[in-house]
């Protein structure tokens, strides 16, 4: 019996057909040079397109063009736009390289933390510890596929001597300290939302959060290496970072100087004026409190305040990165002695 598959156009209303054709670096500097874009320098421009693409660079023209009119401002130059672009590559390259210390700390913390209390090296592979949403199976079923095809030296060497006796369903995985390293950012995160509210009790990782990683709350701790991991990401794919709306680190306010007003929201019709925590400011302050708290000196302020001076276009847009007019003040971020 022959099925035969019936087909029907499905119409989406409000599209249109994209039919724009393409332009040399020479015919997209002409088109910003038409829509009031100032250019200095039009080689040292083309040049710039050619190496990083015009679709990546227009997002730091975007803070200097007029919505409505869709031209830019008076006195706005491709120049502004250029320096923006590097302050927010040497950015991410910065916060990248702070992260991957938080990021191996906080793995090796919660590591040793965990089975010092359960005294089970193979912890993560308990389902009693964890909610039974499946979350720590998707984990450890991840963690079994990556292990096994596994080439790192540190794999190969358990692989061919050892197996476990702790659950039969995953012999041949190894234990915690060494399936951690093997974990994505993302699994790590999987693993630590999943403990029970039992668990997160019985581990004392309230504890945890506060006396190793210098955080109140477990919970917050999760929430904010959440946060962290989406910083991560935008550092890792080279994506705009500076001015985008990222999550809000969780009950970060109570950690930073309450005499320093944040910047507060634009509210829309309807909703009220409040703190503006959801930027790179904020996550930037929840990155510096895990860092301190794994015993790292460095703080992360003077670096910031250094990008600024090198850039002195992105002082402009330090309000829309949720940096308050008196952040340098900020003892999380500078040292005062």
């Amino acid at each position: 019996m022959r099925l035969r598959a019936k087909f029907r156009t499905i119409t989406v209303p409000n599209l249109i057909l994209y039919n724009k054709s393409y332009l040399s670096s020479s015919d997209l500097c002409a088109k910003l040079q038409g829509q009031g874009l100032t250019i200095h320098d039009v080689e040292n421009a083309k040049n710039e397109l050619e190496r990083c693409s015009y679709y990546r660079f227009k997002a730091y023209l975007f803070p200097f063009k007029d919505l409505n009119t869709k031209t830019y401002n008076t006195g706005s130059t491709f120049e502004q736009g250029y320096e923006l672009y590097h302050f927010d590559s040497e950015l991410r390259a910065y916060l990248f390289r702070i992260i991957e210390k938080v990021e191996i700390g906080v793995r090796s913390a919660l590591d040793q933390w965990v089975t010092g209390k359960t005294g089970n090296p193979f912890w993560y592979l308990d389902s009693s510890l964890f909610n039974s949403n499946g979350d720590q199976i998707k984990t450890v079923t991840t963690l079994r596929s990556m292990f096994i095809s596994s080439k790192e030296e540190y794999a190969l060497h358990y692989r061919g001597k050892y197996y476990n006796d702790y659950c039969r369903f995953y012999r041949e995985l190894p234990p915690a300290w060494v399936a951690l390293e093997l974990m994505t950012f993302g699994n790590i995160l999987s693993l630590m939302d999943s403990f029970t509210t039992d668990s997160v009790q019985n581990l004392k990782l309230n504890r945890f959060a506060n006396n190793k990683l210098g955080v109140n709350k477990y919970q917050s701790l999760t929430n904010w290496m959440g946060c962290i991991r989406h910083v991560r990401n935008a550092c890792g794919h080279h994506n705009r970072l500076f001015n985008r709306n990222l999550t809000a680190p969780t009950g970060i306010k109570r950690v930073l100087n309450r005499h320093i007003s944040l910047v507060r929201t634009n509210p829309q019709s309807g909703t009220r004026q409040t703190d503006q925590v959801n930027r790179i400011y904020t996550n930037i302050c929840a990155i510096q409190k895990i860092y301190t708290g794994l015993g790292h000196e460095e703080k992360l302020g003077p670096a910031l305040a250094h990008l600024f001076e090198k850039y002195p276009t992105a002082k402009l847009f330090r309000e829309s990165m949720g940096f308050p007019a008196q952040w340098h003040q900020e003892p999380l971020l500078f040292n005062f002695t």
